[in-house]
């Protein structure tokens, strides 16, 4: 396998992915598989539903099956330049698949039924969910009004994406570009107040 390219090459590396390179997407596939596992079971235990591995492999599989579809449509619609970006949007196309799993499953299965955690509050414990809301608190205060404004809607009420662009009448990957420099902006707060060690994991779930 080749190495992973490096940051200027990245658009490059997806490139070859959506022309359907094979070589572009054996090393795609080695180098996100873990990721996009790990991103169904957050998800899955987000809503405590425990399921068996030939699930979560449909689930995998669905995603896949979402990235090829259309001509690699929603690589296309990526418009980071890093692998740190494209790592939050591949999260976010992951957990909207196994939602949609999950809600096929409706008829014996009602996610609407059962208490959602926060995006931001899952894997923590009650302390550090005290702690980490403080320090979340005390850098919303710098963002600016549009920033607040789509920090609550995203991870506060957890808005869809498509429901965010029609609040704030803005196109879809405007909504993207805006999350990505969110994190961005988050990250610089935080490290201006020494406060980034206490947040990362946080920021590294975005």
């Amino acid at each position: 396998m080749n190495s992973y390219p490096q940051e200027e090459n990245f658009c490059k590396f997806l490139q070859t992915c959506i022309d359907r390179d094979e070589q572009a997407w054996d090393e795609f596939v080695a180098k996100y598989s873990k990721l996009i596992y790990s991103y169904i079971i957050k998800t899955l235990k987000r809503y405590n539903f425990q399921f068996h591995s030939d699930e979560w492999e449909e689930v995998y599989n669905r995603i896949f099956a979402s990235l090829l579809e259309n001509d690699c449509r929603r690589l296309q619609n990526f418009r980071g330049t890093n692998e740190k970006s494209f790592t939050a949007y591949l999260r976010e196309i992951c957990f909207h698949n196994t939602v949609d799993f999950l809600r096929e499953r409706k008829p014996f299965i009602n996610i609407e039924d059962v208490p959602e955690t926060s995006s931001y509050d899952a894997g923590f414990n009650n302390l550090e969910i005290k702690q980490l809301r403080s320090i979340i608190e005390k850098l919303k205060k710098e963002l600016n009004p549009r920033h607040q404004l789509f920090f609550k809607l995203l991870f506060e009420e957890e808005l869809s994406s498509e429901e965010i662009s029609r609040i704030m009448k803005l196109k879809l990957n405007a909504i993207h570009q805006l999350k990505f420099r969110l994190v961005n902006k988050l990250i610089q707060i935080a490290k201006k107040k020494n406060l980034y060690q206490d947040l990362e994991i946080f920021i590294r779930d975005f």
